[in-house]
């Protein structure tokens, strides 16, 4: 049942983490995240392509302005 549970979080884990990577322009590593699913994770977890750490924080404060 422990297993059923897991396989099933993961699944749902790689959608997720999949359709978030490609939100974000990073349509290679979602290619090859079929082969490899950890590049899945770090697509999911880097900021969308072109935008940088300083312009994602102005973005954030202009949002909320």
């Amino acid at each position: 049942m422990l297993y059923v549970g897991l396989g099933i979080l993961y699944v749902v884990l790689l959608i997720v983490l999949g359709l978030k990577c490609i939100k974000g322009g990073h349509w290679v590593m979602f290619i090859i995240g079929f082969i490899f699913p950890v590049l899945w994770i770090i697509g999911g977890v880097l900021p969308p392509k072109g935008m940088s750490r300083v312009d994602s924080i102005y973005e954030q404060r202009e949002k909320s302005a």
